[in-house]
């Protein structure tokens, strides 16, 4: 879902950023839908670059630069300056390999370049000046996508590829609020069906980095009036270690049981944050159970426009049993 994006130092010479709208607008684009590819050994050239622009924009963009809020990645590029740049086919060679769609390049040099997007696979390259961020092709799929709901049938591998991939490679902390995950879960095994966690592990475990992933959900629930099998539920979890795509080094697991009063009072919507980013789906862990797909309200959202933090902080002092892994 997130659009891989790159600008160097030489965009806080632009004269636009002189204008409060624009500010606004790349950073409110970058929190929302970026992830900003900054290259290691340009990393003191942009810090020094910042003094250009005004003062009452300049903590924004430090802030930008340093808080998690804003996503980041590290690349390596031996020329940093989009400028050096001989036009769009060597953007492709340089950046995309790095997964990078989306240049922003100053207005006085995109004159360099002669095209300003290129189709590639089934993506598009595109080099940006400043003012027209909302003309972004890859920004708008990025929000298109962000809140377009999940429609009956569709597929769980062509959902993963379009709204969870872009954030699961710049993820390393998962956190789930879904009070029926742990019932599923029964359920499931009874039936010898894969499961919800574990379809989630598998399409995570061919990133090469490690995830920690926590669930919150219910240990009871009053309209079934069952009881969480919790004893069954870590033998399970720990049947993980033995499975092939499963490694100590890149998953690490914690399950916490509530009541489930408090997830009907305090934590009903079903929520997966992956980082700074809250994924709200109609029926949370379902779409990955070992079953047709239904019609789902889908949403992703910044973390702080969101109630993820307050659930959270009451379903963790409300913790009835936990497990880690």
């Amino acid at each position: 879902m997130l659009t891989t994006f790159y600008f160097d130092q030489e965009l806080f010479s632009d004269e636009s950023l002189n204008l409060p709208i624009t500010n606004s607008v790349i950073l409110e684009t970058w929190s929302k839908y970026g992830c900003l590819a900054i290259c290691q050994n340009n990393i003191n050239g942009m810090r020094i670059a910042i003094d250009n622009i005004p003062i009452k924009y300049k903590q924004k963009w430090i802030t930008a630069l340093t808080s998690d809020k804003f996503k980041k990645t590290e690349i390596n590029i031996s020329d940093p300056l989009l400028s050096s740049l001989s036009g769009i086919k060597e953007f492709e060679m340089l950046f995309y390999t790095k997964n990078i769609t989306t240049g922003i390049l100053t207005i006085d040099y995109q004159e360099l370049f002669e095209e300003k997007s290129l189709p590639v696979d089934n993506n598009t390259l595109e080099i940006l000046s400043p003012t027209n961020i909302n003309e972004s092709i890859n920004f708008n799929i990025s929000k298109c996508i962000s809140e377009k709901d999940i429609k009956s049938g569709d597929e769980f591998n062509d959902i993963w590829k379009n709204k969870f991939e872009g954030l699961a490679m710049y993820t390393s902390t998962i956190t789930i609020l879904d009070r029926y995950m742990a019932l599923n879960i029964e359920r499931d095994l009874r039936y010898g069906l894969k499961t919800s966690l574990e379809l989630l592990i598998e399409s995570l475990s061919k990133y090469e980095k490690k995830f920690t992933i926590h669930i919150f959900c219910a240990c009871d629930t009053h309209s079934t009036n069952i009881d969480v099998d919790f004893t069954r539920i870590k033998s399970y979890i720990n049947s993980f270690t033995n499975k092939p795509y499963f490694s100590k080094h890149k998953f690490e697991i914690e399950l916490s049981l509530c009541k489930d009063k408090i997830f009907k009072t305090e934590a009903h919507d079903r929520m997966m944050c992956f980082d700074n980013h809250v994924i709200q789906i109609g029926k949370g862990m379902d779409i990955f159970r070992d079953k047709l797909i239904n019609n789902n309200t889908f949403t992703i959202k910044s973390r702080y426009s969101t109630l993820f933090d307050d659930m959270y902080k009451e379903l963790a002092k409300n913790r009835e049993k936990v497990f880690k892994l």
